[in-house]
């Protein structure tokens, strides 16, 4: 009798202990797919926080331009709006 005992204690630890251990294994495979997609996302966010970096430096250099150099700001008027001093002749060509 004490053998039978024995046996089905023997029996029932194993099922229990692959139990246990199944239960973990699908909790770290999930865990674990979980940090890749945040890890993805950490990436993908730093490489468009770089790229907002090298804009505002690119804006902040425009907008020191703008300050302090009046030829700056007296090219980009021509440029952009088409101002022309008295007596000057503006050519403006089609592009093909």
């Amino acid at each position: 009798m004490l053998r039978w005992a024995s046996r089905i204690l023997l029996i029932l630890l194993i099922v229990a202990l692959s139990g246990v251990t199944t239960g973990l294994v699908l909790v770290w495979t999930q865990t674990k797919r979980e940090y890749v997609a945040f890890e993805d996302k950490r990436q993908g966010m730093e490489t468009h926080l770089t790229e907002l970096k090298k804009e505002r430096e690119s804006k902040e250099a425009y907008l020191r331009a703008f300050i302090n150099e009046p030829e700056f700001v007296e090219r980009v008027i021509r440029d952009r709006m088409g101002y022309v001093e008295p007596g000057e002749i503006v050519f403006r060509f089609q592009k093909p």
